[in-house]
């Protein structure tokens, strides 16, 4: 007797329900009080799709190592998606750090409270944060340059996988960090 469903049907609800509760994160700032919950939420969905992207982005890149036809330019489009999120998500982020360093704002609440975490959580936050965009550029333009001629095990290959990995790790750690500011002060 055939099953009803399929292992590729649960996967993809199992991805779904997970994505979904998971943009849904951000959208719990319009409950809080806030002069600048737009900005707020803007930045907190593009960080949170871009994390998500760029968990598909290292996923691609196991096909391209393994030198599967195709994988390359899969991969490549991908990731100039994402890394125009990432730019979407900067600036949108610079949108919002000007309330943030505005008078009576969070950064002097925190710089009363506990300066030791605005100092590693926030100021270590916004510097890893920005770490993506060139790290992304730099593997597509890789990707790019010699999509057509990448191998498994080439050299290539292994440095545009480490560009995606470092990529993807600096965009995690943004968004904890991130999450972990909000939770310290809301915006």
């Amino acid at each position: 007797m055939k099953s009803l469903f399929n292992a590729r049907d649960f996967a993809v609800t199992q991805a779904s329900v997970a994505a979904l509760l998971f943009l849904s994160i951000p959208l719990f700032n319009v409950i809080g009080y806030s002069n600048h919950k737009l900005e707020a939420v803007l930045h907190g969905l593009g960080a949170t799709i871009t994390v998500i992207l760029s968990c598909q982005v290292l996923h691609l890149t196991y096909p391209m190592l393994r030198g599967k036809q195709g994988a390359a330019v899969k991969l490549e489009r991908v990731l100039w998606l994402t890394n125009i999120l990432v730019l979407a998500t900067i600036v949108l982020g610079n949108w919002l750090y000007i309330a943030y360093r505005g008078p009576d704002g969070p950064q002097q609440w925190l710089m009363y409270r506990s300066p030791e975490a605005h100092l590693i959580v926030m100021e270590y936050k916004e510097f890893v944060s920005l770490y993506p965009l060139p790290l992304g550029i730099a593997a597509a333009v890789l990707l790019r340059r010699f999509r057509h001629r990448l191998e498994a095990g080439s050299p290539v290959g292994g440095i545009i996988a480490l560009l995606i990995t470092l990529f993807w790790i600096c965009m995690l750690i943004g968004l904890a960090c991130g999450f972990g500011l909000t939770k310290l002060k809301m915006v």
